[in-house]
């Protein structure tokens, strides 16, 4: 091939080279600009959707954002994870802003969940508290949120699983309301199973209905629940009898079953009616006790405890104790703390003339246990509660002192009339407080 040729041979192979690949740039430029249009139609297709979704137009968040924004947020609660406040505060801010109207336009398992959320929310804050005087405010403030849970569990899932979920968390707001209205359909509807077949029986509903029963003075429900609880459930009776010594606000189960158990007349041989049901704190405006025995099989020790004892032998004994030092009176029970070197949480049933509260405790030599039985027939006309105090010491020798006891017990106006606004849903909305986590005393 001559060079002349040549050169028209390389000068044509280059153009048919750079025409290819024009070609298959202008076929990748078709391709990516089809595409661009399909997502810009697309994105265009969903704004439309929006516009004419009629909770767009009244400014209401739609059911799926709802419901990613509250998974997202229990997701976090439940792992431990440290919440996104802003996130947190929209979302509360839209179920706040949501009309009761509106509600059933969300499906039941995004408003279930939603509800999930906002209850373990409040608690999470509530936890928060460095004081029992903001636990308190926060109580009246997060009440309304559990109104609006509970609005939010008006409704029927689908599945039945979803069906037991949301009657257990109307069960639990209910509980945490201090509303024993609500809460008496929801027991006996969970305790009509025992009647007929306890296998349908979720475990769920088992342990919260055995929680709920002494709050509604249903002791025989709770003896019975109880030995359920054991048969069909992981939990054991001394499991509860730990958390609630982690947690004092918590009442000891394993003792509110034992005091089932015995049958105690007047007080939990029988269920109580909703007269009984009272939700309130009394302070301890005085207290005077008198030793009445001291037991031990040891005579040395049992000298020993009478010297110490000996000038509250004789006669009534003033003891000084913090004016903050409450009974709090939660629906048939009664929770406080003894009044020992070393005070344990203590609980048991209540009506209005008579409490009996019990409590016990591990120590380093064996086991401290303490009760309180007391009356009042008119408690009306009187503020004095009249009864005996009992204190067993089983770290050696056991010995046993038994205690006559008066306690002028007042009921506290405010927080009565806190809780009746709470209940009522007049309370006042006040601004979420953040803080490390703690719980606060109300006992």
């Amino acid at each position: 091939m001559s060079g002349w040729n040549m050169r028209h041979w390389l000068a044509a192979t280059v153009a048919a080279v750079g025409t290819l690949a024009t070609f298959k740039l202008m076929a990748d430029y078709r391709s990516w600009k089809r595409e661009a249009l399909r997502r810009k139609a697309e994105i265009e297709k969903r704004a439309r959707g929006r516009a004419l979704d009629p909770l767009v137009r009244k400014g209401l968040p739609t059911d799926k954002q709802l419901l990613d924004a509250a998974y997202t947020a229990l997701q976090k609660l439940q792992r431990n994870e440290e919440a996104n406040r802003a996130a947190d505060l929209r979302l509360v801010g839209w179920l706040r802003d949501i009309p009761p109207l509106e509600l059933d336009s969300y499906r039941p398992g995004t408003r279930l969940l939603c509800a999930q959320w906002l209850e373990l929310h409040t608690l999470s804050m509530m936890a928060s508290a460095k004081s029992s005087e903001a636990y308190n405010a926060l109580v009246e403030v997060y009440a309304q949120d559990l109104e609006i849970a509970w609005k939010l569990l008006q409704c029927r899932p689908d599945s039945s699983a979803e069906q037991v979920a949301v009657k257990l968390l109307r069960l639990k707001v209910a509980t945490r309301l201090k509303d024993h209205k609500r809460m008496l359909p929801i027991f006996l509807a969970i305790v009509d199973k025992l009647d007929t077949d306890t296998a349908i029986m979720m475990q769920q509903e088992v342990l919260a209905a055995f929680l709920a029963a002494p709050l509604l003075g249903r002791w025989d429900s709770a003896r019975r629940l109880g030995q359920k609880c054991v048969q069909l459930t992981d939990v054991k009776l001394e499991d509860l009898h730990k958390k609630a010594q982690d947690s004092p606000n918590v009442p000891d189960m394993k003792i509110l079953h034992e005091l089932a158990e015995e049958k105690i007349p007047g007080l939990t041989d029988k269920d109580l009616g909703v007269e009984s049901i009272r939700w309130t704190e009394y302070l301890i405006k005085g207290l005077r006790i008198k030793v009445h025995s001291v037991e031990c099989p040891d005579p040395q020790k049992r000298q020993q405890v009478r010297q110490n004892f000996q000038s509250k032998m004789r006669e009534w004994k003033v003891i000084n104790i913090p004016n903050s030092t409450k009974v709090l009176r939660s629906g048939c029970i009664a929770q406080m703390f003894s009044f020992s070197a070393n005070p344990i949480p203590m609980v048991g049933p209540a009506t209005e003339s008579t409490m009996l509260v019990r409590g016990y405790a591990t120590t380093i030599g064996g086991t401290q246990s303490e009760e309180i039985h007391i009356e009042n027939p008119n408690p009306n006309a009187s503020d004095v509660w009249r009864g005996h105090y009992t204190c067993v010491q089983d770290d050696g020798p056991k010995v046993t002192l038994r205690i006559s006891i008066e306690m002028t017990l007042r009921e506290d106006d405010e927080k009565r009339e806190k809780m009746s606004r709470s209940r009522s849903g007049q309370g006042v909305r006040g601004h979420e407080t953040a803080g490390s986590r703690g719980g606060a005393r109300t006992m």
